[in-house]
């Protein structure tokens, strides 16, 4: 039960409508609430969702373990149970079962909203307690534990924490993680605890890879891959660059279509790189003349240009962003443009492989503001390098919610810069500019909404109704200065905290200074291990 804050004698409190069937958050109409009041109703209905999905994970559990109280009271326990193994059913499998009629679901939600109640009530405490506060919607809830489920034993108290503390800060500030994007902070996290295992888990996953087609209506088909990261950026170099060259060539048809063509082609030997038919080919005569003056402007188009990579199929050159960590006492990170990770190994084999392939390697200093100057903040224009930095910053569009790669983003002065007095407006430096897509950029211009930017590419959108937004960059330069502060703060706990658990002062000092200046006092047993470091702060 919530009420609303800041509304004016408006009882927001959650209650039932069991004459609507509905769930409200007020007894008056909606329609005699003013916007502020709307978006209160709309906040405490969010929460009571929320905990009617953390009554359902909890009973999923309960369900589980009613079964297995039951099948030990038949049967005895797991040494005295005499059945064949074929005969004894999983009692996880038959609460699927039962919820699958219960809730009318399908049997993959039943098994996924089953198997992340049992992970949360006995393996994940912390995600436990935030599901309990209704901080998680339901299905972000069951993708975090699902995917947390496989993340071994030892490592798994250091990943929840940083997944949960991940999660809990972008929904703080209004924006709601995808799952690519909690794939990625598991990953991320399994590869700092676990450094061998995440390798591990990258060959092993190399063995699931698929691809899946579906009918679907109007004669359309949809089709799902699941590639290794290096074959999959060679596909998409390779479909981008097809129809980049159309698009600029002047085809009439979207950017989108020409992706779809381009990928079409691949399977048909008699058609061009966009699936038009061929002017030889005999299915098409009528088409000749056309198609050879398709052909004649592509070669126009291509004159001049460098020999394509036989590896990758474009002669666009790899772009490669490596971020400079090594002064801060890190590795440092590969990224590939389109965000893709690869091994150093696959880059060489591809390298080696590529005929005339043009390689790009950019080094970039993850210090905030190293591609500002005093004389570029005083002009409008954005500089490329500064431009590109916003990019691999962001990640995507920053408006909450908005999931726009940065790429196809404009870049936009969070403060609106001053064109008759540059001095006195929003300067063009890396703190005061993010990344918007086409519509929440409009939105801004022209919206009612405020913006306040931070030192390190945070964002503060102040709604009409006084609400805040708090949103951060999610971009590969973002995650590698996460990665360096919180490397900073565990160096820090390093020194500050001693082998037996003491606070030292000054941090780093030997706590053998301390033992001879007791006298004759014993020494206090101690525990081996080291207690559990706190999290770096958010």
């Amino acid at each position: 039960m919530r009420r609303g804050r800041g509304v004016t004698g408006v009882d927001t409190t959650t209650t039932r409508a069991f004459g609507l069937g509905a769930l409200r958050a007020v007894g008056e109409p909606l329609e005699s609430l003013d916007a502020s009041a709307l978006s209160e109703v709309a906040r405490s209905v969010t929460l009571a969702q929320n905990l009617a999905g953390a009554t359902r994970l909890h009973a999923a559990h309960l369900l589980v373990e009613s079964f297995t109280a039951l099948d030990e009271a038949t049967h005895g326990g797991p040494g005295a149970d005499t059945r064949p193994a074929h005969a004894r059913l999983d009692p996880a499998d038959r609460a699927r079962h039962h919820l699958t009629a219960a809730m009318a679901l399908t049997g993959w939600h039943a098994r996924h909203l089953v198997t992340a109640g049992v992970q949360i009530h006995t393996r994940l405490p912390r995600l436990r307690e935030a599901v309990e506060r209704g901080l998680l919607p339901e299905q972000l809830a069951i993708d975090a534990a699902c995917r947390l489920a496989g993340i071994p034993d030892d490592i798994i108290g250091g990943v929840e924490s940083d997944v949960v503390a991940r999660l809990t800060r972008d929904l703080a500030g209004g924006h709601r993680p995808s799952r690519t994007a909690l794939d990625t902070t598991v990953d991320a996290s399994r590869e700092r605890h676990d450094p061998q295992g995440a390798g591990d888990a990258v060959d092993a996953a190399a063995d699931k890879r698929t691809v899946r087609f579906r009918p679907e209506r109007d004669g359309m088909t949809s089709m799902w891959a699941h590639l290794p990261s290096g074959d999959a950026e060679k596909l998409r170099r390779r479909i981008d660059a097809v129809a980049r060259a159309a698009a600029e060539s002047g085809h009439p048809r979207t950017r989108n279509q020409l992706r779809a063509d381009a990928l079409v082609a691949l399977g048909d030997p008699n058609t061009t790189d966009i699936a038009d038919p061929l002017p030889d080919h005999p299915a098409d005569a009528g088409t000749a003349a056309a198609a050879a003056d398709a052909a004649a402007a592509d070669a126009g188009a291509g004159a001049g240009r460098a020999r394509p990579g036989a590896s990758w199929g474009t002669d666009q050159p790899i772009r490669i962003s490596v971020i400079n960590s090594i002064t801060r006492g890190m590795p440092n990170r590969v990224e590939f443009v389109t965000g893709a990770y690869a091994s150093f190994d696959w880059l060489c084999e591809e390298l080696l492989s590529g005929g005339d392939a043009k390689v790009r390697f950019e080094l970039l200093d993850p210090q905030p503001g190293t591609e500002d100057t005093p004389e570029a903040a005083l002009k409008y224009r954005i500089s490329p390098a500064l431009a590109e930095r916003i990019r691999l910053r962001d990640g995507t569009c920053r408006h909450p919610g908005c999931t726009v790669d940065a790429h196809d983003c404009e870049i936009d002065h969070v403060i609106a810069f001053d064109h008759q007095r540059p001095e006195l407006g929003g300067p063009t430096a890396e703190w005061n500019l993010v990344c918007l897509c086409r519509k929440h950029h409009r939105e801004k211009t022209f919206g009612h909404c405020a913006y306040r930017p931070g030192p390190l590419g945070e964002l503060t959108i102040i709604t009409e109704t006084g609400h805040e937004h708090h949103t951060r960059p999610h971009g590969p330069l973002a995650q590698a200065r996460d990665r360096i502060l919180d490397h900073r703060w565990h160096h820090h706990l390093d020194r500050l905290i001693a082998d037996d658990g003491h606070l030292t002062n000054p941090p780093g000092a030997e706590r053998a200074l301390r033992a001879t200046s007791r006298g004759d006092r014993p020494e206090q047993p101690t525990s081996p291990e080291r207690p559990e470091r706190p999290g770096r702060p958010a």
